[in-house]
């Protein structure tokens, strides 16, 4: 089944009803069929040809939603990225991906219009308010309401390439494609119990990260529920919201779920919350402190589930109605099959670690990087890099990773980013990142950078920050900065960031 096919089902079986809200603005499903169906043929007619690439630096709204599946019925692959990004980080998507056309926020044009041979780059560009770049059409002049999408003689059979499992200076797209993303819709229904009745929060995360593609719209579509979106950061908003749509469904990640704790501590609960029915974690380990904490200040359990990037969506999930502090991230949802293996392939007995490794709608393959493809997928099996441990009632449980990396507000970090940048800097000689406890007990763990600067030259920790905020996605930049007159480092190259802070 394509999602042209998928969508003109919903919209047939749930016409009028509300598929996704934000403030005043509600987008039924059979207006949000009809109106990726208009935005779609506005695309062919502009020029844009089956199989080609589309950029998306969309905040979260409906139109994120019209545009996602405008691109798709109009044959092309859609690139939903993130709007934090910097110029950097987005010419080197860019490079990797060659995207056609670009449909975007104000903001993300007017900061792509800054480089000519970038914003050039594209043939067509659609802009989601009133914009003065030459070629540039605005967005509701291409949206309007069609009963059918554009005849495509063949859809590719990607619906998009993520952009989130990789440095970002070294792009991993991970090519998911438009079937799998339907049959994993369908396993994380069966796994939520969600249907129909249900009405999701969507609160600070962001539409273009797996979870919300996958988890979140596919799956809500799919099961006919309605997602309330939640403007801005404020607990008493998503509080309000909760209690004012009856909110039934809530997912975030482990900050997320820590800000509501503090946010309890210091306020109590206000709002009248009893509608929820399932609350759920994801993105990153989440502290057993912070689960309590939660399920003692709601009354409501908080649940654990487990994918990432390349798996299309989540693979595990916690049984529901009970509480997820075992530190469990459950067991496999229909559809896929999640074994623990030692370095041979081989499954590991029950309480024994090894690799995690994934079988179901998974990635197709990481673009244009064959080696990487075949490493990370082997007779039909998703290598993760995740090591876990499954117990003796078949529940998963993560305990490390291999990749040099961290994890922070279901964001991944990769540690070569940042050095990467870094050692551009003139005064720098060497440098290198890696992860330390979140001094403020929020986001498991943070950046820290060392550095080793060249004879004679001097920079502050603040310049070393700012440096980096002005070429990588906040969340990226380092919390810490150490300077050093050389840098630890383990057999492998990597900085032995713990011999360092002993």
């Amino acid at each position: 089944m394509t999602l042209t096919r998928f969508l003109a089902e919903a919209g047939r079986r749930h016409q009028d009803r509300i598929a996704f809200q934000m403030g005043e603005r509600q987008l039924s499903f059979k207006e949000l069929d009809r109106l990726s169906n208009g935005l779609a043929e506005s695309l062919v007619k502009m020029g844009i040809k089956p199989g080609e690439h589309v950029a998306l630096l969309l905040e979260n709204s409906p139109d994120f939603v019209i545009s996602y599946f405008g691109v798709v019925k109009a044959g092309a692959i859609a690139m939903p990225l993130d709007t934090k990004y910097k110029l950097l980080e987005l010419t080197a998507v860019f490079d990797d991906c060659r995207p056609v056309a670009l449909i975007a926020e104000t903001a993300a044009l007017k900061a792509l219009s800054a480089v000519p041979s970038l914003i050039g780059s594209f043939k067509y560009k659609i802009c989601l308010g009133n914009i003065d770049i030459p070629g540039c059409v605005i967005y509701d002049s291409q949206v309007k309401s069609a009963e059918t999408a554009p005849l495509i003689s063949e859809y590719p059979e990607l619906a998009h390439i993520a952009y989130t499992s990789g440095p970002t200076l070294r792009p991993h797209g991970a090519e998911i494609k438009q079937r799998n993303l339907i049959e994993a819709a369908a396993g994380s229904a069966a796994g939520f119990g969600q249907t129909d009745q249900d009405t999701v929060a969507l609160f600070a995360l962001p539409l273009h990260h797996t979870i919300g593609i996958a988890v979140i719209m596919m799956t809500s579509l799919f099961a006919g529920s309605r997602v309330v979106i939640v403007n801005g950061i404020s607990m008493d908003a998503l509080l309000c919201s909760i209690e004012k749509e009856r909110v039934t469904m809530f997912h975030g990640v482990p900050f997320i779920h820590a800000m509501m704790v503090n946010h309890l501590k210091a306020n109590g609960l206000k709002y009248d919350i009893s509608s929820l029915r399932f609350c759920g974690s994801a993105g990153a380990p989440i502290p057993v402190s912070v689960i309590t904490g939660f399920e003692e200040l709601t009354g409501k359990y908080l649940n654990q589930y487990y994918g990432l990037t390349e798996s299309t969506s989540h693979v595990t999930c916690q049984e529901l109605n009970k509480s997820g502090d075992s530190g469990g991230v459950g067991t496999s949802i229909p559809g896929f099959e999640v074994r623990v293996v030692n370095e041979e392939g081989r499954t590991v007995a029950a309480g024994e670690p090894g690799e995690v490794v994934i079988r179901g709608p998974i990635m197709r393959a990481y673009h244009n990087r064959v080696e990487d493809t075949e490493r990370f997928i082997r007779d039909g099996w998703l290598y993760t890099d995740d090591i876990g441990i499954v117990d003796e009632n078949g529940e998963l449980f993560i305990t490390g990773v291999k990749k040099p990396m961290l994890i922070t507000k279901g964001q991944n970090i990769y540690f070569s980013d940042i050095a990467d940048i870094l050692i551009t800097h003139p005064l720098i000689a060497d440098a290198a990142a890696g992860g330390i406890p979140d001094p403020d007990g929020m986001r498991g763990e943070v950046v820290l950078a060392v550095v080793t600067l060249i004879d004679g030259a001097n920079l502050t920790e603040q310049e070393v920050k700012k440096f980096c905020l002005e070429r990588l996605a906040n969340y990226k930049c380092p919390k810490k900065v150490l300077f050093v007159s050389d840098i630890p480092r383990s057999p492998n190259g990597q900085l032995a960031t713990f011999s360092l802070l002993e």
